[in-house]
């Protein structure tokens, strides 16, 4: 696998250099029994993860909380995804058939109850294992509160728990780590931070990936590039197997292709609000055409658009779209935090 292939590295060798933030992440493993790697969209929480779980030979289930259907979810929706990682797995399939509830075939695992029990007697099962949580945050669509789960885990069963998330405030919302009646309250967990690639590293991934494809770009289209994609190494990534994998040599169209994945999953993610919907997409297209905008100027043109809006409704969309990794606040106001959903929104996203 190749430094421009779309889908997340497991192998150290297709791995773009991070080695600091790898170091990091192996850090956290040994000194804690919950890792939390945090950062936006794209900034390749999981390729750090799996490509370090099995550089170290551990055994991992991942679960993939973005699997999860839209609206409310029950322990039978994760029970389904964490079916068919189990089944995946040649050391759990040996040990399945001693779990109540729990029956192996020639397709798989299959949970014979998918009830709360259930999962608990299957979680109990992954001593010494590591459980991956990527995009936690999905979880707090759920009427039960699965970090009680993992609390449980955490004080009982000698398992690593490593958990993802994009929606930065939506982790900590659902962890509520300052909240003293909360499960994890009081446990210590280690957090990895990943951030945007600076110019220099980001150039090097460019021009190693085009060498790794036989593909020598002009230099002005690399500088281009970085100009546009800020460091964002999904973006980066998605430029450089478009240009050579898709043979679209028109940067403007790479980006415009890529504006329309970043606005579907906004539209995604902004379902949840509902009739709200309107209100969070003034907000956001106005931060995008003015680059960065005062909490003032936003408040001004909702109203412009929408009517009448409390102060403090605007507040908790501005808290909302920030916990989510839309927004990110700055010493003087607001502006969209990823390059290419900033494109999106200007271009693409409709108010109404």
């Amino acid at each position: 696998m190749a430094y421009f292939d779309p889908e997340p590295k497991r192998r150290k060798e297709d791995f773009f250099d991070m080695e600091a933030e790898v170091e990091e992440f192996k850090r956290g493993l040994e000194v804690s029994k919950f890792v939390a790697v945090l950062g936006l969209r794209r900034y390749g929480k999981t390729s750090l993860i799996l490509t370090t779980l099995n550089e170290l030979g551990l055994d991992y289930v991942f679960v993939d909380c973005r699997l999860l259907p839209s609206g409310m979810i029950s322990v039978s929706d994760l029970i389904a995804i964490l079916e068919r990682e189990l089944s995946e797995k040649s050391w759990f399939r040996s040990i399945a058939s001693s779990i109540e509830g729990i029956e192996v075939g020639p397709i798989g695992v299959r949970f014979r109850r998918r009830d709360l029990n259930t999962l608990v007697s299957v979680l109990e099962r992954l001593e010494g294992k590591v459980l991956v949580l990527d995009e936690v945050q999905e979880l707090r669509r759920s009427r039960y509160r699965f970090d009680s789960v993992l609390a449980y885990l955490y004080d009982h069963v000698d398992v690593k728990i490593v958990v993802s998330g994009s929606q930065v405030g939506m982790v900590h919302r659902f962890l509520r780590l300052e909240d003293p009646s909360a499960p994890l309250y009081g446990r210590p967990i280690y957090f990895v931070r990943l951030r945007p690639l600076d110019r220099e590293r980001a150039r090097e991934f460019l021009l190693k990936g085009f060498a790794q494809e036989g593909v020598d770009p002009p230099r002005d289209v690399v500088e281009r590039a970085l100009d546009v994609l800020d460091g964002v190494i999904g973006w980066l990534t998605y430029f450089g197997y478009a240009y050579t994998r898709l043979g679209v040599r028109d940067l403007d169209r790479i980006v415009d292709m890529a504006s329309r994945l970043a606005l579907e999953e906004l539209e995604h993610a902004l379902r949840i609000y509902g009739v709200g919907r309107p209100r969070y997409a003034a907000v956001l297209k106005i931060v995008a055409e003015l680059g960065e905008a005062t909490w003032s100027e936003i408040m001004r043109f909702l109203e412009s658009r929408l009517g009448r809006v409390p102060r403090n409704t605007l507040s908790n969309i501005l808290r909302n779209l920030v916990d989510m990794g839309v927004l990110m606040k700055t010493s003087s106001g607001y502006r969209v935090a990823d390059p290419i959903l900033r494109y999106a929104v200007k271009k693409y996203l409709r108010i109404g």
